[in-house]
């Protein structure tokens, strides 16, 4: 017999699952159009969050922007906290990796630059994703780049057994303040999302340990990626990923609009996060 969730979907084929949560293929009843159905396991969240997490599940689901995969329904059921996204009809650069492929710079530089209109469009409505990672990186069909996870996955990690189990697992593409459990901001994602890049454009993966050790290594060492590591990229590109991926989020790009104007014209913006604050304080004197 089918699981049916809100009488509106029907649970397909489990994809995937985590300590906390099980990720399913679904579809719309009575159209047959396939969805994501997330389910997270009760006892996941506390009370404060899910109601948290069901305010921001109805504000994002208005963000609309072509690589953002659309948010379609979240809610809380006898399952657990559940929510519903569109479906993607291809590959995830988690999947691309695994299989060795490797993209190269033009190409690398051509998603980030997808990834960051979406980060753009999410950050200047105060939405974090506090999650980014190539798991959650789709390219379709069309080779066009959805972003998935907006949301969710940040605001799982505020409860302590998950962000635990992000450290000791997941956190490979963390930032430094989302380990020592600071709030999450625009710069986080950057941070995540330059990490990323250096894959891309060197076709290897980010010279870091799993796990603890490697997350330790972002407080021990000056550079996250040492020069060696970047060496074999243009001067350009070593400078954005270098600044993208500074311990300090004050130091990364201000916005995710800088980030993306560098890749464009293949040279470093340098106005910081902190120089923006002071033109913003400046701007409301004047005003």
């Amino acid at each position: 017999m089918d699981q049916l969730l809100k009488s509106k979907y029907r649970i397909g084929q489990k994809l995937s699952e985590s300590p906390f949560s099980l990720t399913y293929q679904g579809f719309f009843i009575g159209t047959e159009k396939p969805v994501i159905i997330k389910i997270y396991k009760r006892g996941t969240l506390n009370s404060a969050l899910i109601k948290i997490m069901k305010q921001k599940v109805l504000s994002f689901s208005l963000i609309s922007h072509h690589a953002i995969a659309k948010l379609l329904d979240g809610d809380y059921g006898w399952q657990g906290f559940y929510y519903v996204r569109e479906y993607i009809e291809g590959q995830s650069l988690q999947a691309l990796f695994a299989r060795g492929e490797k993209l190269g710079i033009e190409k690398g530089e051509a998603i980030a630059e997808q990834v960051l209109g979406a980060l753009e469009a999410a950050h200047a409505k105060g939405v974090v994703h506090g999650g980014l990672k190539p798991g959650n990186i789709f390219i379709d069909n069309q080779g066009l780049v959805k972003v998935t996870d907006f949301v969710i996955e940040g605001e799982i990690k505020a409860a302590l057994p998950q962000k635990i189990y992000e450290i000791m697992e997941n956190a490979k593409y963390a930032s430094p303040e989302e380990i020592e459990g600071k709030p999450v901001t625009p710069a986080a994602d950057l941070f995540s999302l330059g990490m990323i890049l250096y894959e891309m454009a060197a076709g290897k993966p980010v010279p870091l340990a799993a796990g603890l050790p490697g997350n330790l290594l972002k407080f021990k060492a000056p550079l996250i990626l040492a020069k060696e590591d970047l060496a074999p990229l243009p001067h350009y590109l070593r400078e954005i990923i270098i600044k993208a991926v500074q311990k300090d989020p004050l130091v990364r790009f201000a916005a995710a609009a800088d980030f993306r104007e560098s890749l464009n014209q293949k040279s470093l913006i340098v106005k910081s996060a902190a120089d923006q604050e002071l033109v913003k304080g400046f701007e409301s004197v004047v005003t």
